[in-house]
């Protein structure tokens, strides 16, 4: 038998049910109404404070202001107070040298230098082949004490060091030492930046990585030729002091070295955003290298760099020697804005082939070896019979 509802019953009903689905509305919309209440209020707080600044500085500040100077100030202030050393703001002029160096399209000199505080000056480590250095005779082991103009310092150098690296065919002048001999060279920048260099200790191979770019990739592939025709029967992979680069790429030149992964979480690396989920994995292929590994390591290596080494380990191919790296295990997104300047925004943790994430607490190496400031600062200048890190690990791979 068929039972009947009569209207005013199913109208009851139909009034209940619509008012649950409005109460559940309102629920939801109040709890979204709420958090963006409270994202204003801290808004309307931060732009209070920035507009009462701004109020002052123009009634009272003895000067003119330079609006695109504050403006740009204050986006670097943001993003600085972010407390994340892998995020960071650049003017558009900044951008621009950012983005070429990152995809390996500047222009040096072939020349890789480093700072020796023991002279004051620029220690060459080493000379690209068929770069502009090489050619006008500059050596590994040379000093440069003047580019253009301007002697190298302690306070200078480091802008020193750029200025070796410019837009295609720019020129710029550099005075050397070799002993006492001093030299002026004219040189022609017209070689794709060097991230990657190699050298032979008797039948083992050195190669030394200070940037994880776009030309690391081909150059990287260069270097493990190199020395595989020079007779190289293990490897050492240096990434001392190497922060640069991105993630994308480090697991480019590790896909070079490792076969497929097909373990633990079945990628090279893993980008997990703060909700949660995947943004992007990092495969790898069946080819690989073979040789004996073991890969330098210490408080300056950070972000792609850490990955470079954790993975090697986590594979079983190397070991690592040195002092705990500095811990900066996450992937950074660039957004460009209107104005042309951009910001490089930390928006993932990367979860490395099998380990846990080395974020903030970094790599413990297997052998750690500590060193003092002085030798630090010595890395790429001292003899390798004179590096600790070096001669602990030819000593494993003897």
């Amino acid at each position: 038998m068929n039972r009947k509802i009569s209207i005013g019953t199913g109208l009851a009903f139909l009034f209940i049910v619509i008012a649950a689905t409005i109460a559940t509305t309102m629920k939801v919309s109040m709890s979204v109404y709420n958090n963006l209440i409270d994202d204003l209020a801290n808004r309307v707080g931060m732009y209070d404070s920035i507009a009462e600044v701004d109020e002052l500085v123009r009634k009272q500040f003895f000067g003119d202001v330079d609006s695109d100077l504050v403006d740009a100030s204050l986006a670097r202030g943001y993003i600085a107070g972010l407390n994340d050393p892998a995020s960071f703001y650049l003017t558009p002029e900044e951008y621009v040298v950012y983005y070429n160096r990152l995809l390996g399209k500047m222009s040096g000199t072939g020349i890789t230098c480093t700072f020796n505080p023991d002279t004051g000056y620029l220690y060459i480590t080493a000379v690209a082949k068929n770069s502009p250095a090489e050619a006008v005779g500059i050596k590994a082991g040379d000093e440069i004490i003047k580019v253009g103009d301007e002697t190298v310092t302690k306070k200078n150098y480091k802008t020193l060091q750029s200025n070796l690296i410019g837009a295609k065919m720019s020129n710029v002048s550099v005075t050397y030492l070799r002993g006492k001999e001093k030299k002026t060279e004219n040189l022609v920048m017209d070689y794709s930046e060097a991230t990657v260099s190699s050298k032979m200790n008797g039948d083992v191979g050195i190669i030394s990585i200070n940037a994880f770019y776009e030309n690391t990739i081909p150059q990287f592939k260069d270097e493990i030729d190199n020395v595989t025709k020079e007779g190289a029967r293990a490897l050492i992979f240096d990434v001392r002091n190497c922060s640069e680069g991105s993630i994308s790429y480090a697991a480019k030149v590790l896909d070079i070295l490792v076969p497929v992964a097909t373990d633990g979480t079945a990628a090279l690396a893993t980008a997990i955003g703060k909700d949660g989920k995947t943004i992007k994995t990092f495969p790898s292929d069946s080819d690989c290298v073979t040789l004996p590994m073991i890969v330098l390591v210490n408080e300056n290596t950070a972000g792609p760099a850490e990955l470079f080494a954790c993975d090697l380990r986590d594979f079983g191919k190397a070991e690592l020697i040195g002092m705990t790296t500095k811990g900066i295990g996450t992937m950074q997104q660039v957004h460009q804005f209107s104005d042309g300047s951009a910001v490089v925004l930390t928006v993932a943790e990367i979860i490395p082939y099998r380990s846990e994430s080395y974020n903030k607490v970094g790599l413990t190496p297997d052998y750690e070896i500590l060193m003092t400031t002085a030798q630090t600062n010595q890395i790429g200048i001292m003899a390798d019979d004179d590096d600790p890190h070096i001669q602990k690990a030819l000593k494993l791979l003897s």
